[in-house]
């Protein structure tokens, strides 16, 4: 390029960034010019400045296409995943970290911090026509409902009570660690019905089996599996957002 051409190049450039080319003026500037360097350069003259023309143009004013780098390599730790084993850690990682103070007017309750509830505990509607509810975390906001459903279903058994985000120790003792159901990642399925003070066979959950099994296949945890837990050794009633 000569540098009568690369002044005039830079001139137009200059009154392009000043605004004095522009709208119509500039489009009819470009359209012709198109036509010109595609007749020059054995295109098809159409006077659209497409990546072909585009393309011709970089190569006359030896313009070196951008070279993508890959992305670097990240040394971070991935993700936790979803559905974390139950230490404290991992739970936190998922769930979120809160502060809490014991609940003076009720033993083994917590109370926690206003803005992790406001950021993470959401109402959840579910069965037919939506009209039961409870409050989880958010996490569980549109995989419960689904796993619910298909549960139901395929099981027959519709739990009338379900709850989830309860804020306390495990068994209500103080002394324990907090339960899951803090993080309103545990739910818990006709607490009556279900009791571990009732034999395992008698209970609902029992008598309906393919309930649980939509919940285990999707990585949840059932009390019903437990050795050791309360009068029988069941927790059926519960379920958890988490893989053991």
């Amino acid at each position: 390029m000569s540098r009568q051409d690369d002044f005039e190049r830079r001139w137009n450039l200059r009154q392009i960034q000043a605004g004095v080319l522009e709208g119509d003026v500039l489009a009819e500037l470009v359209r012709l010019g198109t036509r010109v360097i595609q007749d020059s350069e054995d295109l098809k003259i159409d006077g659209l400045a497409g990546p072909d023309t585009r393309q011709a143009i970089e190569d006359a004013l030896g313009i070196m296409p951008k070279v993508i780098k890959p992305p670097r390599k990240s040394t971070r730790r991935p993700p936790p995943d979803l559905i974390p084993i139950p230490t404290r850690r991992n739970v936190e990682a998922v769930y979120g970290t809160f502060a809490y103070a014991s609940d003076p007017a009720r033993p083994g309750a917590i109370v926690i911090e206003k803005k992790w509830v406001r950021d993470n505990i959401v109402k959840v509607h579910f069965g037919p026509g939506g009209k039961q509810y409870t409050w989880m975390h958010r996490h569980l906001a549109v995989e419960f409902p689904k796993l619910l459903a298909q549960a139901s279903e395929f099981s027959g058994y519709y739990p009338k009570r379900i709850w989830s985000w309860v804020p306390r120790h495990k068994s209500w003792n103080p002394k324990n660690t907090l339960s899951l159901h803090s993080w309103g990642a545990a739910v818990d399925f006709d607490s009556r019905e279900n009791s571990p003070n009732t034999p395992k066979e008698e209970t609902l959950m029992a008598k309906h089996p393919a309930f649980l099994d939509v919940f285990r296949a999707a990585g949840w945890t059932c009390g019903m599996d437990w050795g050791g837990y309360g009068k029988h050794g069941h927790d059926a009633m519960h379920v958890e957002r988490v893989r053991r």
